[in-house]
C-alpha cells in the first residue's frame, strides 16, 4: 500500500498547531518556575515543580512512543492537550488558594508532565508520518518551532503578567492550547497497528536503538545537549534578577532573546551541515554552546550577557536541530514512534533532573556561579564526545 500523502494545507495546519502548542507548553513550564520563585520565593520548590513537568515522562514517555506507533498519533496529541488544560486550571486554583496552594501547584506540575509525556512523541510521530520524503528539511522546521516556543514563552508570560497578572497568563495558555487542538481536528493520520503488549513494543524500540550505533550516538549527544536546558530555565531568571538587576519586562525580553538565537541556529544548521558535514557541525556547535554558558556566567553587563546567551542559543539550536533531522531521517517508519519516544523522554527527563539540581544549587550558590559550574562540566563532556563518538563525527 503506498504511503499516504498530505497537502500543503494539512502540513500548514500541523505546524500552526505545533507552534501554538509549544508556546503554550513552555508558557506553562515558566509559570511553574516563576510562580514559585516570584510569589513564594522558593527556588527549591520551583526546581521540584520543573522536575515534575519533565520528570513524569520518565514513567509515561516510554509507553507513549509505543502508543504512537500502534494508534493514531493525532488522537494521542489531543489527549495531551486535555492534560495541559487540566494543568492550567490547577495552577490557576493554586494561585488563588489560601490553603493547599502548594499541593495544587504540584498537581498542576504533574499534569503538565503528563501532557508533555504524550504530546512530544505524538507530534514527532505525526511529523514522521506526514513529512514523506522531506524528513530532514521539515524536521529542522519542526525544531525551529520548538525553539521559538521555548524562547518566546517567557516574553509572552512577562507581557501577560504586566497587563493582567497570573490570570492573563493562564487564559492565554488555555486559548493557545485550544488553537492547537482545533488545528488537528479532521487531520486523518491512521494507526499503524501492530501486535504485542506495550512493554514488548517498548523493548523492541530499545533493541532497535541499541542495535543501530549511529542512532545510539545521536541519542547520547542529545542527552548531553539537554543537560543544559534545565539549569538555563531555572538559573537564567535568577541571573537576570541578581546580576543584571532587570525588571519584569526586561527579564522577559532577556529570556526571550533565546528565541532569536535558537532560530538563527536552526536556520543555519542544514547549510553548515552541507558544507562541513553534519556530525562535525553538530558536535562542535554543542561544545561552543557549553563555552557560551561559561562566558555568560562571567558577564556583568546586559550587552555582554546577551552576546554570550546568543552564542549559547545559536550553537545549541544548531546542534539539536541536526540531532532531530538525523533521527527523523535515519529511523524506520514502523519503529519511529518508539525511537523518538526515547529522544523525547531524554529531552524532558534530562532537563527535569537538571532543573531540580539547579533549584537546589541556587539555594547555596549565586546564579552566576551556578552557570559557571554547569558550563564547565558540559564543555568537558562535549570534548569527550568529540573524541569518542567517531561514527557520529563522520556522519555526513
Amino acid at each position: 500500500m503506498p504511503a499516504q500523502t498530505y497537502s500543503r494545507t494539512e502540513l500548514t495546519r500541523f505546524f500552526i498547531s505545533c507552534l501554538a502548542g509549544f508556546l503554550a507548553g513552555h508558557l506553562t513550564n515558566y509559570s511553574v518556575i516563576l510562580f514559585a520563585q516570584d510569589v513564594w520565593q522558593r527556588d527549591a520548590l520551583a526546581g521540584a515543580g520543573f522536575g515534575l513537568c519533565f520528570g513524569v515522562p520518565l514513567l509515561l514517555g516510554w509507553p507513549a512512543g509505543a502508543w504512537c506507533d500502534q494508534y493514531s498519533p493525532q488522537r494521542i496529541a489531543q489527549i495531551a492537550h486535555g492534560a495541559f488544560f487540566v494543568a492550567l486550571v490547577l495552577l490557576a486554583a493554586a494561585s488563588r488558594a489560601e490553603v493547599y496552594g502548594v499541593q495544587l501547584y504540584l498537581l498542576g506540575a504533574t499534569a503538565t508532565g503528563i501532557g508533555w509525556s504524550l504530546l512530544a512523541p505524538a507530534r514527532m510521530a505525526l511529523l514522521g508520518r506526514m513529512a514523506g520524503l522531506q524528513q530532514a528539511r521539515l524536521a529542522v522546521l519542526f525544531n525551529l518551532l520548538v525553539m521559538l516556543g521555548f524562547g518566546l514563552a517567557p516574553l509572552l508570560l512577562a507581557a501577560a503578567r504586566v497587563e493582567g497578572g497570573w490570570t492573563a497568563v493562564q487564559v492565554i495558555g488555555l486559548l493557545l492550547f485550544g488553537l492547537a487542538s482545533l488545528m488537528l481536528v479532521g487531520l486523518k493520520v491512521p494507526a499503524l497497528g501492530g501486535e504485542g503488549h506495550v512493554f514488548e513494543r517498548i523493548r523492541q524500540g530499545f533493541a532497535y536503538a541499541r542495535g543501530t550505533p549511529l542512532l545510539t550516538q545521536a541519542l547520547l549527544t542529545a542527552v548531553l545537549i539537554y543537560l543544559a536546558m534545565g539549569p538555563i530555565q531555572v538559573m537564567l531568571p535568577r541571573f537576570a534578577q541578581q546580576v543584571l538587576h532587570l525588571q519584569e519586562m526586561q527579564r522577559g525580553m532577556f529570556l526571550g532573546a533565546l528565541a532569536l538565537a535558537f532560530l538563527i541556529g536552526g536556520a543555519i544548521a542544514l547549510p553548515l551541515a552541507k558544507r562541513f558535514g553534519q556530525g562535525h557541525v553538530l558536535l562542535i556547535a554543542a561544545l561552543i554552546s557549553g563555552g557560551g554558558l561559561i562566558l555568560l556566567a562571567s558577564s556583568e553587563s546586559l550587552g555582554t550577557a546577551l552576546l554570550c546567551l546568543g552564542l549559547n542559543g545559536i550553537c545549541a539550536g544548531t546542534a539539536i536541530s541536526l540531532v532531530v533531522a538525523l533521527l527523523q531521517h535515519e529511523s524506520e517508519p514502523a519503529l519511529r514512534g518508539r525511537l523518538l519516544s526515547i529522544y523525547t523522554v531524554t529531552s524532558q527527563v534530562i532537563p527535569a533532573a537538571g532543573g531540580l539540581g539547579a533549584g537546589l544549587l541556587l539555594e547555596v550558590l549565586p546564579a552566576n556561579h551556578g552557570l559557571l559550574l554547569v558550563g564547565g562540566i558540559l564543555s568537558l563532556l562535549f570534548v569527550l564526545a568529540i573524541w569518542r563518538l567517531r561514527l557520529l563525527r563522520s556522519y555526513a
